[in-house]
């Protein structure tokens, strides 16, 4: 089990703070103008690519569904995420299947940060997605589409393929 002061030290290395010189006032972005973008973050649209996107109902009779995919920034410049949502959900977290759930790990996709030239994996056995109290619309066989939000005001809106839980499908031929 990963305790609390590794998950800090691999989310401050995922971050790139790790060993970086400390911040300086000076190193602090201009103010926000109104309607603007923080420096750097305007092309958050362009730079991310979200892939291999698909959740699978883990428990019907709660309606928990988990989800998985791929997050990549192509670009020249760190991006926060800060936020992901779906309407079909009525709660969307994050969680570790191997490691305790804490408001920390939960909030995990409301301040992620994706350094530039980035490929992150959210797979089945490690951090990924718990979309809790699904309406009707999460199925096996249709989509859900997710948004992440972006410090900025970037989203990017994705969708999610509904596969049933493997347990659960008829293993007959």
């Amino acid at each position: 089990m990963m305790t609390r002061r590794a998950l800090l030290v691999g989310m401050l290395a995922l971050a790139g703070t790790v060993g970086a010189r400390p911040a300086l006032a000076a190193d602090a972005p201009s103010p926000a103008v109104p309607g603007q973008a923080p420096p750097g973050q305007a092309d958050a649209g362009a730079d991310i690519d979200i892939r291999d996107s698909w959740m699978q109902i883990l428990q019907p009779d709660r309606r928990i569904a988990t989800g998985y995919f791929t997050i990549e920034n192509r670009g020249k410049d760190a991006h926060l995420l800060n936020g992901v949502t779906a309407p079909a959900c009525h709660a969307l977290y994050a969680h570790h299947t191997e490691q305790e759930s804490t408001g920390e790990t939960a909030a995990l996709f409301d301040h992620l940060a994706l350094p530039a030239q980035t490929v992150l994996v959210f797979p089945p056995g490690g951090y990924h997605l718990i979309c809790s109290g699904y309406d009707d619309s999460v199925q096996p066989g249709r989509r859900i589409q997710v948004t992440f939000h972006f410090l900025g005001g970037t989203t990017r809106t994705v969708p999610f393929d509904i596969r049933p839980n493997p347990d659960q499908t008829d293993a007959t031929p």
